[in-house]
Parts: structure tokens; sequence; C-alpha cells
């Protein structure tokens, strides 16, 4: 009787253990599931909302699509639309980078947005850098002209270029930063006559329309630097093949220029662990269209190797070959080009060794001149006509009209 009494209590314990920890594991799923269905339906919302008042924010942010209007200009009138109708908090990054870009490419509405640079383009020998943001690219793409020598008279004689014409014969892409200071330092873009683009990670839409009308419109290579995992694959994907942010109007030549897995063994570089989201077998299939071999996949799971890898002379010799074996060189024009150069080079030359007379008599010719009396009011009055024009111009103009 004891030993029955023993176990029966011990089972009505057990039972009422077992009951309330099926009870709490219950209530612990519902709450798993209740916040997976809140976190949908906020993304949902969201969007919907959104979606809803995206012309609205434009126009307003645009003064009625008269102006350009900046992404986070158009997120700071739909912020208080969407947080009103959602009562859910919306991070300005959502929405720049993905809601309104996921907008635009969805309607096609012909907005003029902006966003921010992302990255550098270098040309060699000029000087000029620009940001890869919407507006730097559009004024840089709408300023390329043929070639043309400086004026006899300038101090510098040389031949002013805007774009790629007679000035690079390729453009290298390079999916990191840092590396500008090493490859100044070494003149590799005027060794080899390319331009440098440099982003952080993958391209904007910006970067991409700078490749597709410098690169497949003016018909030169592009060269693609990446490291040896899945997002250096990536971006040299979405370099060549259009996606729903940007559809390719030309099919610019991309070289890929980055590491493989060739590479990796015959350096001996060190590799690390490989942190990808997604299954092993959606990031097969992105690696496999993004043009890793069957091998490549098989590392890449598991781990990867970054060009920071490599030691700055170890780069700079890598590189080089990379460059000496797909031809790319110095640029050289053909003959009437070099004769019509040397023609104006010795003009040039001419003009300088009477320079010295010639300022002298324009100096003292000037000195018999005196300047209206009324010329601050004329000055005043050509910057009323013209506000944008700074004030030496207006005192240009007016002695131009003096002489006449």
């Amino acid at each position: 009787m004891e030993s029955k009494a023993i176990i029966g209590a011990v089972q009505g314990v057990t039972k009422k253990w077992t009951k309330q920890r099926k009870a709490e594991e219950r209530q612990k799923s519902a709450e798993v599931n209740r916040r997976i269905r809140l976190t949908v339906s906020y993304r949902l919302t969201i969007k919907d909302v959104a979606y809803g008042c995206m012309e609205e924010a434009y126009l307003k942010a645009s003064g009625g699509g008269r102006l350009p209007a900046h992404a986070r200009q158009i997120m700071y009138q739909a912020r208080p639309i969407i947080q009103g109708k959602t009562g859910q908090p919306l991070g300005d990054q959502y929405f720049c980078q993905t809601l309104l870009p996921d907008y635009i490419a969805d309607y096609q509405p012909g907005w003029d947005v902006v966003f921010d640079d992302r990255g550098h383009f270098n040309e060699p020998h000029t000087e000029t850098t620009i940001g890869l943001g919407t507006i730097s690219v559009r004024n840089y793409l709408k300023d390329i002209a043929p070639p043309q020598f400086t004026e006899i008279g300038c101090r510098d004689f040389k031949l002013e270029t805007n774009g790629p014409a007679q000035r690079f014969g390729a453009v290298l892409f390079v999916e990191k930063e840092g590396f500008m200071p090493l490859f100044n330092e070494v003149e590799l873009a005027e060794r080899y006559d390319i331009a440098i683009m440099s982003t952080k990670g993958v391209s904007n839409t910006a970067a991409r329309r700078l490749v597709d009308e410098l690169c497949g419109q003016q018909d030169i290579p592009l060269l693609v630097l990446h490291d040896f995992d899945k997002s250096g694959f990536t971006i040299l994907g979405t370099l060549q093949r259009s996606t729903r942010r940007y559809s390719f109007k030309h099919h610019p030549k991309v070289i890929d220029l980055g590491l493989r897995l060739s590479d990796v063994q015959e350096l001996g570089l060190e590799a690390e662990n490989a942190f990808d989201r997604g299954s092993d077998w959606s990031k097969r299939q992105n690696l496999l269209l993004n043009g890793a071999t069957e091998e490549e996949v098989a590392f890449l799971l598991f781990e990867r190797v970054e060009l920071n890898a490599l030691a700055s002379d170890v780069l700079v010799d890598w590189i080089e070959a990379k460059l000496d074996e797909h031809g790319i060189k110095k640029i050289v024009p053909d003959k009437e080009v070099l004769k019509d150069a040397h023609r104006r080079a010795v003009e040039q030359m001419y003009f300088q060794d009477h320079a010295e007379d010639l300022i002298k008599e324009a100096r003292e010719d000037a000195a018999q001149v005196d300047p209206p009396a009324d010329l601050e009011k004329q000055v005043r009055d050509v910057l009323s006509k013209n506000p944008a024009m700074p004030w030496d111009d207006a005192v240009v103009q007016i002695a131009e009209e003096e002489d006449d």
C-alpha cells in the first residue's frame, strides 16, 4: 500500500509538471508565431503605405517635379505619413536603399531622384575626379566631347580631353576605396592610361550608368577587380547584367581581373571563414550565375579571400601582370593626330619666344586706357542681369564691349 501511494504521488506531480511544461511550450510557440506575423505585417504595411504616398512625397520634395530631389528629402516627406498610418518607426536606410529604389524599379516614374555618392571615378593625367552619385555621373557623361588642343598663348600647351578619347583606353573597377593611395603612389593609372573606379561594395545605379554609357557606348573595356567571395562575384555580375535596379542599354565588354581560386593557390593566400547569409543552395546558385566554377563554389561555401590579403608590392605586380595579359597599354594616337600635336607644339614654342615683347607692349597699351568712371555701376548692372556670373567675368565683358 505504501509503495502504491508513493507511485501515485510521483505520477500526480509528473502529470502536473508535464501539463505546465506543454502549456509553456504552447505559449512560447504562440509568441514566436505572433512575432513572425507582426514582422511580416510590418514589412508589408510599410511598403503598401510607402507606395501609396511615394508620388506625393516626391512632388513635395522636388518643388512639384521641377527640381532634383535627394532620396532623403523624399524620405522626410513620406516618413510622417508612413509612421502615422502604421504606427511603426521608419528607418532612413530602409527607405532610401530599398523602398524608394524598388518603387522606381516597379513603376518607372521618370523622376529626377538623387542618391548619395558611393565611390569615385578618377581619370589619368587630367586630375578629373567625380563622385559616383546621380548628379556627378550625369554631368560627367553630358560633358564628354572630342579632344581639342589648348589655344596658342596658354602657358601649358596640352590636349584637352573630356572623356576617354585620346586619354584612357580602359576602366579599372575596384570594389574597395582604400587602394587609391597605393595606385597613386605607383602611378598605375598614368602608366597604363586607365581610369579607375572605386566603390564600397556593390555598385550603385549611378556607377552602372557610367559603365553602361562610358564603356558600352564608347566601346572601352571594363576591368573588374574584386575579392574572392560571394560578394565579389555578385559585384562582377551586376556590372554586366541588368537587374531590377538598373537595365543596361549597351553591352560593355567586362573583363574579370578579380581573385580566382587559381590565384589564391598560386599566391598561397590565407583564407578566412565565409559568413554569407542564406542557404548553401541559394549561395551556390548565385555563385554559378555570376561566373564561379564548381570547384570555386565548393571553396566559397565555407571560405573567402580578400584582396587585402596581398601585400602592396605583390598586389601591384599581380594587377600589372593581369593588365599586360589583357593587352592594356599606353595610348598613342594615329599619325594625323601626332602631326597636328607636333605642329601645335612648334607654334606654342614660337609664341613663347616672342611672348615677353608682346606682354610688354600689351601692358604699355593698357596703361593708356582709363577705366570708365562708372565701372562699379556697370559691373552691378551686368550682374543684375546675370546673377550667376562672377564679377571678374563682368569686367571682361565690359572691356570687350568698349573695344567693339
